[in-house]
């Protein structure tokens, strides 16, 4: 009985870690924690939704945002997977681990350091990969 309990639970965390939880978070709809570099506040919520400048994302969850200018860049499968001269560095792209270490600490595949704009967020491992799946794999269940 106790082993088939750890295993719904362990389904439902599983699940918690899909494109859903990660649409949830790119479009703000689950909080992100996030500080802009030299600030000691958090961002308030609404200010750390990845929508809010990424919004012309193909991944974005609205249509409204989808049509939005994007003030960063477009976040899609081909964009983050690709070798891409990114900032004036080498051909870099991005594996789930580097596109963590960048949200987490602004350093990027090729050791640039991104923009301070962009805030560094406290992200779990599970919500870093759920965010991850939706951009680059958002048909998985």
């Amino acid at each position: 009985m106790l082993a088939a309990g750890l295993g719904v639970f362990a389904a439902g965390v599983a699940g918690a870690a899909g494109p859903s939880r990660g649409h949830d978070l790119f479009s703000g709809a689950a909080p992100l924690r996030g500080t802009i570099v030299g600030h000691a506040n958090a961002l308030p919520p609404q200010a750390a939704r990845c929508v809010n400048c990424h919004g012309g994302s193909t991944a974005g969850p609205t249509a409204a945002a989808a049509s939005a200018a994007s003030f960063g860049p477009l976040l899609t499968r081909t964009s983050l997977t690709q070798p891409v001269a990114r900032r004036g560095g080498p051909p870099s792209r991005y594996d789930r681990a580097t596109f963590c270490r960048l949200l987490r600490d602004g350093i990027d595949p090729a050791y640039v350091i991104i923009p301070r704009a962009m805030p560094r967020y406290e992200i779990s491992d599970a919500d870093c990969e759920a965010l991850w799946l939706l951009l680059v794999d958002p048909g998985r269940s």
